[in-house]
């Protein structure tokens, strides 16, 4: 019998119940074990037994190039990881390829108006995204959270949309709108539907997968006056979303291509 791992933080995990069930189970079908550990404990965990796969929802990429060491096909791969759980290094890959995202900067100087977006290089979930007026006010959400940030003008927009993308192919689309904050997330109360982008937009989706070596990943675009402009890409994506707004089952595709990857 093949036998996989899946992993996530000990808060994550509490989050995430219900995927890690329904993975359980979906694998369970196709006459493979998968086993949560949690992050702490996996590499202690794989020195002393042996699994096929590893599925990571967590967001250190050290952590995966370390079970690559070992010879253990990750979903997603450490790159993909690493680039996508730091914004700064997303913008400067996807500039570098003639990626269009939305204009941003690692320093302050670089915004030539207020207000704009302060945003920590590794949150997450509408966490450390700030509006902010003036420098002085940059300078205290600095001090107080002493990371790395990045600086993006600041759009009126009509909400923002999440393609789910699995083997580097557009999957669905979900719109996001709160009409009570700037930030869309739906963890922070933003409202979702069912969205079908523009052709063009999906291929620029695709063509970001295929950038930072993509198994399973979310890709947001900010929607502005009709324009889509790259915001971020998740790694790990959540799903609630996708199942409130379509009958898509994303976990059993997904449970599908790891089978098919690793010739299960």
């Amino acid at each position: 019998m093949k036998s996989g791992l899946i992993i996530y933080s000990d808060s994550d995990y509490r989050r995430n119940v219900w995927f890690v069930d329904k993975i359980i189970n979906e694998f369970a079908k196709k006459d493979v074990s998968l086993l949560y550990i949690e992050e702490k404990d996996v590499l202690t965990y794989l020195n002393n037994s042996k699994v096929d796969f590893v599925i990571y929802r967590s967001r250190n990429w050290e952590t995966v190039k370390q079970i690559e060491e070992m010879g253990i096909r990750c979903f997603n791969n450490s790159f993909t990881n690493h680039v996508s759980n730091d914004k700064s290094l997303t913008f400067e890959l996807l500039n570098s390829n003639g990626v269009v995202c939305i204009h941003s900067f690692a320093s302050l100087d670089g915004i030539k108006k207020f207000p704009c977006i302060m945003k920590s290089v590794d949150g997450h979930g509408g966490q450390e995204v700030f509006l902010i007026n003036n420098k002085s006010e940059a300078k205290d959400i600095s001090l107080k959270y002493k990371k790395r940030f990045v600086y993006q003008e600041y759009y009126k927009n009509s909400g923002d949309l999440r393609l789910y993308l699995l083997g580097k192919k557009v999957v669905a689309g979900v719109l996001r709108q709160n009409n009570k904050d700037f930030r869309s997330n739906y963890s922070l109360g933003g409202q979702v539907s069912a969205f079908v982008p523009p052709d063009e937009i999906q291929r620029i989706a695709e063509k970001i997968s295929q950038i930072v070596d993509a198994d399973f990943i979310g890709i947001d675009f900010l929607i502005n006056d009709g324009r889509y402009l790259v915001n971020e890409i998740e790694d790990p994506v959540g799903s609630r979303m996708l199942y409130k707004t379509s009958q898509i089952d994303i976990v059993n595709l997904f449970v599908s291509y790891i089978c098919l990857k690793i010739a299960i």
